[in-house]
């Protein structure tokens, strides 16, 4: 039969202790890490193709009215017997269109960004499930088990205790007695 090596016992409702200490902060980590993902699933989501849907609108006005503000200097110029060249305006309704044109992209880029960003969530979050039911169960399993060490080792220590009486002799279960001067 191997005998236990063991140093003191006291250290066991410690270590328990600081094992339900680290399941509930993990816990709490796990709690914060979702709600960070869902933060970002629903910025990406729901916030930004929002914004970039206003920004073609507002793209579309800007165009129109670098067009009406084209038509308002192209007349001016006619009236007053110059050529219109208008370069500026040009300019300006190059611009919004290529302002449009980029907004048009970012659409896009975020209907696929959040496509990705869903799935990498869903991927994220079913490992962080895995890993909480694990502490969840595990934990609460170890510290049964340190529970019953500890009750073994106590009461192991009391048989010990009770095998020496007061004359220093130790008495053997088996009925043999040995003396520990010898």
């Amino acid at each position: 039969m191997r005998k236990a090596n063991v140093k003191s016992i006291d250290v066991i409702p410690e270590f328990r202790a600081a094992l339900l200490v680290f399941q509930n902060r993990v816990l709490d980590s796990l709690a914060s890490m979702q709600e960070e993902v869902f933060r970002a699933v629903d910025y990406v989501e729901n916030d930004r193709p929002r914004h970039w849907r206003q920004q073609v609108l507002e793209a579309f006005d800007s165009i129109a009215e670098m067009r009406v503000a084209y038509e308002q200097a192209k007349m001016r110029k006619e009236t007053a017997g110059l050529r219109a060249s208008m370069i500026e305006e040009k300019t300006a309704i190059r611009d919004a269109k290529e302002h449009l044109q980029k907004c048009q992209q970012k659409v896009e880029i975020v209907r696929q960004a959040g496509i990705n960003l869903h799935h990498e969530a869903d991927e994220f979050m079913g490992r962080m499930s895995q890993l909480q039911r694990l502490v969840e169960t595990d934990i609460p399993k170890m510290c049964g088990l340190l529970t019953r060490m500890l009750d073994a080792l106590e009461k192991y220590a009391e048989i010990e205790a009770g095998k020496v009486d007061s004359s220093g002799t130790t008495h053997d279960p088996r009925g043999d007695s040995m003396n520990p001067s010898s």
